[in-house]
């Protein structure tokens, strides 16, 4: 079963379906006010449009914690949905959720979220909506003349909600298989000619005392975080040469923040791209964890995804698995980091 996919977005969320509260004093860039609002706002939050999916959105005193996808399949595993679901519930206990489906069967929709409100309790669930063909629904809504039949369009381009999130500097992508393309290795000639430079960059490396590949490592991270854009092959090679080394990615990881994580997403990215497949899972490592702490889910999940096929039991991979199965939210990082490097976020 695919890892589900957990977005937990800084972005805040003041809702009309629980009583006023102070969220509209809030700062944040999106606020979410109805289900015109939500169904603009998932694309944003999850990095691309979902298809086949259902979409949970998790708030808490109306402030949005996680955004997570569950692939549509996930219903038919009932005791692999009951896991994850309580899994999350755990993560965020007294939270209140918020669904939406997309799929060209309606009747699958409903039936997934019906097993889902189910698990955690229908007093949680504010809201739940069915999306499709650039119209939605509300599934929970009971009065006749409030909700016409034909639904309601889907302005995501012009509607508010994509200004500010745009403006907040999220993007989307047509697919999620588009956010997999972003991350694809070199292949033919290109592939062949990436593998030999980390070949020699391996070379160089095994002449090397640890504390220098430390150093080295440490030094190329900064470097190509002043402007990921300049990473060339040789650079990438030679990082995906040294992330081989525990020690050595403990120095990237140090370096990570939220406060400049997107930097880290960027220059991971541009060397995943430059990376052959056979020496991506490091790379993929780190990036995934940048992913992470941006409020990155579903490239999170990709890099997971990615880099099992070719070292499905990398530490740093297994962490990641671990990160998404648990929903745990980025903020996280800074007790992390201060537990593991004794530095402050």
């Amino acid at each position: 079963m695919k890892p589900t996919e957990s977005d937990a977005s800084a972005a805040r969320a003041s809702g009309s379906w629980a009583p006023p509260s102070a969220a509209g004093d809030l700062d944040a860039p999106l606020r979410l006010k109805n289900d015109g609002d939500v169904v603009a706002a998932i694309p944003y939050l999850l990095g691309f449009q979902p298809r086949e999916s259902i979409v949970a959105l998790v708030f808490g005193d109306k402030a949005l914690i996680t955004t997570v996808r569950f692939p549509i399949e996930i219903a038919d595993a009932p005791a692999e949905l009951a896991h994850r679901v309580d899994t999350i519930g755990r993560q965020f206990p007294g939270s209140s959720w918020v669904f939406a489906g997309y799929s060209t069967d309606r009747r699958r929709v409903e039936r997934a979220i019906s097993q889902m409100t189910t698990m955690i309790g229908a007093d949680r669930v504010l809201e739940s909506v069915y999306a499709h063909a650039g119209r939605y629904w509300s599934l929970s809504c009971t009065v006749p003349q409030c909700c016409p039949p034909e639904g309601r369009p889907i302005d995501v381009e012009g509607s508010p909600i994509a200004a500010r999130a745009v403006l907040a500097g999220m993007q989307v992508l047509d697919s999620r298989s588009d956010l997999d393309a972003s991350i694809r290795p070199p292949r033919g000639w290109l592939g062949r000619a990436a593998l030999r430079r980390v070949e020699d960059a391996r070379t160089v490396v095994r002449g090397l005392e640890l504390h220098e590949i430390e150093t080295s490592f440490a030094e190329l991270v900064r470097h190509g975080l002043e402007d990921p854009r300049q990473i060339v092959p040789t650079q990438a090679a030679m990082l995906a040469a040294m992330a081989y080394y525990p020690s050595a990615r403990d120095q990237a990881l140090r370096l990570l923040t939220r406060h400049d994580a997107q930097r880290h997403v960027d220059f991971w990215r541009a060397v995943a791209q430059l990376t052959p497949r056979e020496c991506q899972p490091p790379v993929l490592g780190l990036l995934g964890l940048a992913a992470w702490v941006n409020g990155e889910g579903a490239l999170q999940v990709v890099c997971i995804e990615r880099a099992e096929k070719v070292a499905p039991h990398h530490p740093l991979i297994s962490l990641l698995a671990e990160i998404n199965a648990a929903a745990a939210p980025p903020d996280l990082w800074d007790e992390l980091r201060a537990d593991l490097f004794g530095t402050q976020a």
